[in-house]
């Protein structure tokens, strides 16, 4: 190897090495920011709310096509933000989060939950077409500067004798 080629090598080493020590704790940080804490909050789902908004009727993760999908989401020690980002994914056969819909939504830092409610065709409407018209599974994320909560619930959508509907 020639001396400018080696120098060159050398360098760029010297910047990579550096980069990692100054950037270690950001790159740490980012990949954390990746998982859920287990510790923030908690998500249920089922088919309804109770009046209070505050706990889940009829919990379950599985929906048929046409019911109705609630979740709460129970903060361990209060939100102590004034917006979250919620994030929705559709899971693919092979577990890649397809992201299909992401807002902001502003809370009271002393809130201790939330919840949410509304149908099955509302997530189904949002899929991309081409994939399964039996069973979609979903993933419902809520970040501060990371995920403080995720959830999974399934919507299947064909039932006996009864054709699925169209991908939108």
């Amino acid at each position: 190897m020639s001396n400018p080629v080696r120098a060159l090598v050398l360098l760029l080493l010297a910047l990579v090495m550096t980069g990692a020590v100054i950037y270690h704790k950001d790159f740490q940080e980012f990949l954390g920011a990746m998982y859920p804490s287990k510790t923030e909050a908690t998500i249920a789902f089922g088919k309804a709310v109770d009046p209070s908004g505050e706990h889940i009727l009829e919990p379950t993760t599985t929906f048929q096509l046409g019911e109705n999908v609630a979740w709460v989401v129970r903060f361990q020690n209060r939100a102590h933000v004034k917006e979250l980002i919620v994030a929705l994914f559709q899971i693919s056969p092979e577990g890649k989060e397809i992201p299909l819909d992401r807002n902001k939504m502003s809370l009271d830092p002393t809130d201790i939950g939330l919840y949410n409610f509304t149908t099955t065709q509302a997530f189904w409407s949002l899929s991309p077409t081409g994939l399964s018209t039996e069973r979609r599974t979903y993933r419902v994320k809520y970040l501060k500067k990371k995920v403080v909560v995720q959830g999974d619930f399934t919507i299947i959508g064909k039932k006996e004798g009864v054709p699925p509907p169209p991908d939108p």
